[in-house]
């Protein structure tokens, strides 16, 4: 988490915004979910949004590998905009409160950017593209740094959500093992 958001919160939601970066990476790297999915769908159960996990991975399907494989606005990003618009966006037409959700997402983009150079996953994955192990490490440390970015920007802004924490869900560790078993096993339920 960057000093920048850590100025700003208080210790729960910075234990919480910690907490989430590595649920998320903890999804990403065991090839449960990819990196848009993980941002939204670990947000959403973190603050008690009202998505299903279903629908948070249904919403985001597109957007891995830079907009489905076109390699253009890193999936970690993308899924952090989203779960700003989640929980800061406006919900009816007409709302005066659009900007709050756009400012916000601008932030996320020029934080990632600043944070990473760029926020092309082209340009992000260039040096690692050949390197399954190094790519997949280095994605699931920006789905981690958006998620923890998103959620930051979230409980500035609604630090009541903090009170909402899905703590079990937080803090479950999954293995790559026991994740590929029950993706078997659901497929055969299928």
């Amino acid at each position: 988490m960057t000093s920048k958001l850590r100025d700003l919160l208080d210790p729960k939601a910075e234990e919480l915004v910690r907490v989430a970066g590595e649920r998320a990476h903890n999804l990403f790297m065991t090839g449960q979910l990819m990196c848009s999915e993980a941002v939204l769908t670990v947000v959403n159960r973190a603050l008690g949004g009202d998505l299903s996990d279903d629908m948070a991975i249904r919403l985001t399907a597109c957007l891995p590998q830079g907009m489905g494989d076109s390699g253009c606005l890193c999936g970690a990003v993308s899924g952090g905009a989203l779960a700003l618009g989640l929980f800061l966006g406006r919900n009816r037409p007409g709302a005066r409160d659009k900007r709050k959700a756009m400012e916000s997402a601008g932030s996320l983009h020029d934080g990632f950017k600043e944070e990473f150079k760029s926020t092309c996953c082209r340009v992000l994955s260039k040096k690692v593209k050949h390197d399954t192990s190094l790519h997949m490490k280095q994605c699931a440390h920006f789905t981690r740094t958006a998620t923890e970015m998103a959620i930051g920007t979230i409980l500035r802004k609604r630090p009541e959500l903090v009170e909402k924490a899905d703590w079990d869900y937080l803090r479950k560790r999954d293995s790559r093992i026991g994740s590929k078993i029950r993706m078997l096993a659901s497929m055969a339920i299928n």
